[in-house]
């Protein structure tokens, strides 16, 4: 009691400091997600004061500010047992503004999408299942996670309790009650003459009912997309059956994780990638290797690497979840004529890599099958690796993973080989890198340098360098004893999370490297350079377009007809969505079946 006697005598104050004290905490996840580009105070002009870039947390919540301004001024709400019972719908107002500001943060600062339910639903929402399943959380932080949302909701109903409730609105004062009014009178005339900015993370006042029509907007339109990919027949542009290989040189196509253009126009990674990428291409060169290098555009942005390497694979830019996942399900069971299945159908064996310490549900890993079909997959469990794990996943070392693979096609039958690999170690957090050693078995021993004893004590941007700094230490060597009839291409998923932002754009890294110099000097005519270094002055290339340029470069190389060369696509092609009426073309995939080549 004689706390809240303390309240009403100053409630002015109180009333203020949790008002604008809950209007400031709604804007702290973006600013939080976003401290390595945002500050907290900006410089203000008129401009900015209409919307901004820099996520600072000086804005307004137009339905948070009118819920307390309709609170305290309402007189049929000046019974204290109506104002306890609007204590709860305005509670619900803030914890509902407040989620989906945590849910926008996430998309806006990690994955530079504007929010999306129809694709965030299945893209956060599995993301959300892989990180829980992948951390080695222990049993005693879920119940100190659930305290913590208590203690959270908590601290919410009390700030929506003492503006409302514990401070006696009534003792407030005309020039508190309309001052409020004023504010809210304010965002809303601002929400009134510029509603898309306040739809906006950028808006100076952010409307949480316009946001969530926005949300919908663009789930409506997702959903339109993803239902109108029915006209257009991937085998009509893909059917590559007319361009046959005479030479058929092992193909290795690298992923290399979060690879992003970031290392070639940053100022603060530039010098030391300089360094980096002058050292391969020197240990490489002295062992009869060529080079060529530039950028590419990846459909994502920080994540959803499967989309980043399916688009390359199928050439259909994937840029959502649920583009993805209609492509995967339309082709189970008629084939998709993908860069994996031409390899196929020219006698090579189709081998993807996936080493990640994680058991997917066996529906999931079905349909993966099914829609990639490779030959054969070399999963965690065949590397019977015992050592420590790093990165996300968690995996084996890249070297580790490498070494195995080698060993394991040397012991297979004679064949031409498509290779598939996602590298891990330089996924985010980066940090720590595994040790190299002399031999890759050496890795797979419980006792050697475990990760949790020797935790990074660097930077983010420290540790993102090391880890790309270590894995073309183990992509070089890898390369330097390959075959001298093998070819690499490795391309960058997409950029590195935390450590790069939105002006430093979507284009990733791409190497394409051969014993073969005519092979390599093909692809300068597309705005790739001899080396390693790109030019980033070059429009760059899309990963859509790669897998065309891929095969008609193969075909030019290596074909049986290298004078009929089929069409690049620069952009891929376009499926608005994907065919429900794929059967009706089911005949035209049988040549797309996997045989053996005579």
């Amino acid at each position: 009691m004689k706390n809240l006697v303390w309240l009403q005598k100053y409630s002015k104050f109180w009333f203020w400091l949790t008002v604008l004290g809950a209007n400031f905490l709604l804007f702290v996840p973006l600013f939080a997600l976003t401290t390595s580009r945002s500050v907290l105070f900006p410089r203000l002009t008129y401009h900015t004061l209409l919307q901004r870039s820099n996520y600072d947390p000086w804005r307004g919540a137009l339905e948070w500010l009118l819920v307390v301004a309709v609170g305290v001024n309402l007189r049929w709400l000046a019974p204290v047992h109506r104002r306890r019972w609007y204590r709860w719908f305005a509670f619900a107002v803030l914890v509902l503004f407040l989620v989906y500001q945590v849910y926008a943060a996430v998309d806006v600062a990690l994955y530079h999408n504007m929010p999306n339910f129809y694709n965030d639903w299945t893209f956060l929402g599995g993301g959300l299942g892989f990180v829980l399943d992948s951390l080695p959380v222990p049993w005693w932080m879920w119940p100190l996670g659930v305290a913590g949302v208590a203690l959270a909701a908590g601290g919410l109903y009390v700030l929506v309790s003492v503006p409302l409730v514990w401070t006696a609105p009534e003792r407030l004062g005309r020039a508190t009650r309309w001052g409020i009014v004023a504010l809210a009178g304010v965002a809303l005339a601002y929400v009134v003459l510029f509603p898309a900015q306040a739809a906006r993370p950028e808006g100076e006042v952010a409307s949480l009912s316009l946001k969530l029509v926005a949300n919908i907007r663009r789930s409506r339109q997702t959903l339109a997309q993803v239902r109108a990919m029915q006209e257009v027949s991937p085998y009509q542009e893909y059917n590559y059956s007319r361009y046959p290989l005479a030479e058929r040189p092992n193909v290795y196509l690298l992923f290399l994780e979060s690879y992003g253009s970031v290392l070639v126009t940053d100022p603060g990674f530039q010098p030391a990638y300089r360094r980096l990428m002058d050292e391969v291409e020197t240990t490489l060169t002295q062992a009869g290797w060529h080079m060529a290098t530039g950028l590419s555009r990846s459909p994502v942005w920080g994540g959803g690497s499967w989309m980043a390497y399916t688009t390359v694979l199928t050439g259909v830019r994937i840029a959502q979840q649920p583009q993805y996942l209609a492509l995967k399900y339309a082709f189970q069971r008629i084939p998709y004529p993908h860069l994996g299945r031409y390899l196929q159908s020219q006698g090579y064996r189709f081998t993807w890599v996936v080493p990640i310490d994680r058991q997917l549900p066996a529906n999931i890993w079905a349909a993966n099958r099914r829609f990639y079909g490779p030959d054969a997959w070399i999963t965690f469990s065949d590397l019977h690796y015992h050592g420590p794990e790093y990165s996300w996943g968690p995996s084996p070392p890249d070297q580790y993973v490498l070494g195995f693979l080698r060993d394991w096609l040397q012991k297979q039958p004679p064949k031409p080989n498509f290779i598939l690999y996602l590298t891990q170690n330089t996924h985010y957090p980066f940090a720590p890198v595994p040790p190299w050693v002399e031999d890759w078995r050496q890795l797979n021993d419980p006792s050697i340098d475990h990760p949790d004893q020797r935790p990074f004590k660097g930077s983010r941007r420290q540790a993102y360098l090391q880890a790309v700094t270590y894995d073309w230490h183990v992509l070089s060597d890898f390369i330097r004893q390959a075959g001298p009839h093998d070819v690499f291409i490795l391309i960058g998923d997409h950029q590195p999370p935390a450590v790069s932002g939105p002006w430093d754009g979507y284009e990733t890294i791409m190497h394409v490297i051969s014993r073969d110099e005519a092979f390599v000097r093909r692809f300068t005519a597309y705005g790739l350079q001899m080396g390693m270094w790109p030019d980033t002055a070059t429009p760059p290339l899309r990963h859509e377009g790669l897998y065309s340029l891929i095969v008609r470069q193969l075909v030019a190389q290596w074909g049986a007809h290298p004078d009929v060369l089929p069409a690049y696509h620069p952009e891929g092609i376009r499926l608005p969505g994907i065919l429900p009426k794929v059967r009706s073309i089911y005949h035209k995939a049988q040549k797309f079946k996997p045989r053996e080549k005579p």
